[in-house]
């Protein structure tokens, strides 16, 4: 069978009507989100995670993990066009900073495709300046790794991980997994000026979004789609399942 999954980070600033045109017009069957939000004044308030499901008429696993000081909750989200049989959320490290955050997570779901049993998971790593891999980030890499090496069949992996495809993250991936696509040397981010703890980025030149899966999982192609919504490019993905 033939599916496609979608993975993006949709910016928790980016009206929700942009994203919901895009994936309309790309059409996954599985679509991985990072940075949905509950009670943001840029939404309007909406969850954004059920809005979307809603007019898809798709499943859908959202967990929030990050409050912003005036009060928006940004999380990550899994939908489905096919039944979500069971959606787990994991604790895997901490935001620092003067503000007070909440611990990023992890989400898993499976997903019951005819019969089928898939497992997608999606993550939103934290960001350090220059995408450097810091102790802190791999002890929160460390967490996520032991819930997901053991993997060895009819599993997806997906998310903004800000680590760069040299990095020790992706080196440990790419020992476990099939990396889907496409070529690395194709940027995701950022299509809007970035400046965040003294880090400053007007270009659209680093891969820091990724998709992986388990060696059964055959990729039929993979593209970056071009899109002036969001500050980070999506990557779709078509593949089969044995």
């Amino acid at each position: 069978m033939k599916l496609r999954i979608l993975q993006w980070n949709i910016l928790y600033k980016e009206k929700i009507e942009n994203v919901l045109k895009l994936i309309k017009k790309i059409n996954p069957d599985i679509i991985c989100l990072q940075e949905l939000t509950l009670n943001g004044k840029w939404n309007n308030y909406k969850n954004t995670a059920r809005w979307l499901a809603k007019r898809l008429n798709y499943d859908y696993y959202f967990m929030p993990y990050h409050k912003f000081k005036e009060g928006t909750i940004s999380g990550n989200g899994i939908l489905s066009r096919y039944p979500i049989k069971k959606g787990v959320s994991i604790r895997i490290g901490r935001l620092y900073g003067k503000e007070k955050y909440e611990s990023y997570r992890y989400i898993e779901t499976t997903l019951n495709i005819d019969s089928y049993l898939l497992k997608i998971g999606t993550v939103h790593l934290s960001f350090f300046p220059y995408l450097i891999t810091t102790n802190e980030k791999k002890k929160e890499f460390s967490q996520l790794f032991k819930k997901i090496k053991k993997k060895k069949r009819r599993f997806i992996f997906t998310g903004d991980l800000n680590a760069r495809p040299n990095s020790y993250i992706i080196r440990m991936l790419r020992k476990k997994f099939k990396h889907c696509g496409p070529d690395f040397k194709l940027p995701t981010w950022t299509t809007k000026p970035f400046d965040f703890k003294g880090f400053k980025e007007n270009r659209l030149r680093w891969r820091i979004d990724y998709v992986f899966a388990t060696k059964d999982i055959k990729v039929v192609s993979s593209n970056v789609i071009k899109t002036r919504y969001s500050d980070h490019l999506p990557i779709c993905i078509d593949f089969t399942t044995k």
